[in-house]
């Protein structure tokens, strides 16, 4: 062996075990974990929210991790928990011990809203741990509203909506609903909360409410509904909830392949109800032990008797379901995501 070709093979062997060595110190960080932080993209509040849902996993969830770690829970809201999502993809450490609780719609805000989305990364390169549960938005109208049923809202009578703002879940299916169905909802903007809206449709201020999680709704407005004050005439998600099935699902009521499209896009964030991510370039090693301990948790009876207690509702899709579904999504054809964009981003 020349001297030449000696060097070259003692540089390249070197290369290997700092490489191996490099590779065998990162696995070796996510075998045994001593804290794990969950980020949630929202403030804490007094309700039934994603700040509650964090706090109820991160109970159960260092149980299953190596190393039994402590499991904190950090707020840190902003743009609708874009701010959060923007951090996990672009800045925190890419070994699992940072995870985020982002908003269901973080998947797909690039596709929705094109240029206009504040997301600084691919959905698809975040991994995708899970979601606590299937959120089922429901279409609520109240006992005084001039329309009595889905059938009047589809025939085009006039329908006044609340709604949390231009950039909310509310607006943007009000919005779909007129473009696709057929439907003449007047879109009032500028109320706070579903809170707040609910108020103003007990004050006659608006006849409904669109997107209203019937998971809050069955506990929140539970005396409202048996009143018959407050009535749920559509379902807002992929898929029925087991509790409503004489209630129609809004993509049974197209036809054509490209507006089941659509509306899959627009309402596969309900899958996505309350959804944790951890960075881009997350070891595989670290990304299986995050999701075998989700699940494992989601099956945890003291998280379970918990969430039986608080009326906190848990129908948990795993992670690989959940990025499968972001990168379909991210598979639609290009008239599809441009017609949603020219729907959504309507002033």
């Amino acid at each position: 062996m020349t001297k030449s070709r000696a060097v070259t093979a003692l540089c390249s062997a070197l290369m290997l075990i700092g490489f191996t060595g490099k590779v065998a110190a990162q696995e070796q960080s996510v075998q045994n974990y001593t804290k794990v932080t969950i980020f949630v993209g929202y403030s804490s509040t007094s309700g039934i929210g994603y700040d509650t849902y964090g706090r109820v996993l991160a109970r159960s969830l260092g149980k299953y991790l190596p190393g039994n770690p402590t499991v904190t829970v950090s707020n840190r809201p902003g743009a609708g928990s874009m701010t959060l999502a923007n951090y996990i993809a672009n800045a925190a450490p890419k070994d699992g011990s940072e995870i985020g609780l982002v908003g269901r719609g973080v998947a797909m805000d690039r596709l929705v809203y094109g240029e206009k989305s504040p997301a600084r990364f691919d959905a698809t390169k975040l991994q995708w741990l899970g979601s606590m549960n299937n959120e089922v938005g429901g279409f609520f109208i109240s006992d005084t509203a001039p329309v009595k049923s889905l059938k009047d809202v589809l025939d085009g009578k006039e329908l006044i909506v609340g709604s949390a703002g231009a950039a909310s879940d509310l607006h943007a299916f009000a919005l779909v609903m007129n473009a696709i169905m057929g439907a003449r909802l007047k879109i009032v903007d500028g109320y706070p909360g579903t809170t707040e809206i609910l108020l103003a449709l007990e004050r006659g201020e608006v006849d409904g409410l669109i997107g209203y999680s019937w998971g809050a709704a069955r506990t929140g407005s539970a005396s409202m509904l048996k009143s018959g004050k407050l009535n749920n005439i559509l379902q807002l998600a992929l898929k029925k909830h087991p509790e409503l099935p004489q209630v129609p699902l809004i993509t049974d009521l197209v036809q054509s392949t490209n507006e089941r499209q659509i509306l899959e896009l627009i309402f596969a964030r309900q899958t996505m109800g309350r959804p944790f991510i951890a960075p881009p370039g997350t070891p595989e090693r670290a990304v299986k032990l995050l999701r075998t301990a989700f699940t494992a948790a989601m099956k945890d009876p003291e998280l379970i008797e918990t969430a039986s207690k608080m009326s906190l509702e848990i129908d948990y899709i795993n992670g690989e379901h959940v990025q499968e579904l972001v990168e379909r999504l991210h598979q639609l054809p290009t008239a599809v995501i441009e017609r949603t964009q020219s729907i959504i981003n309507k002033q």
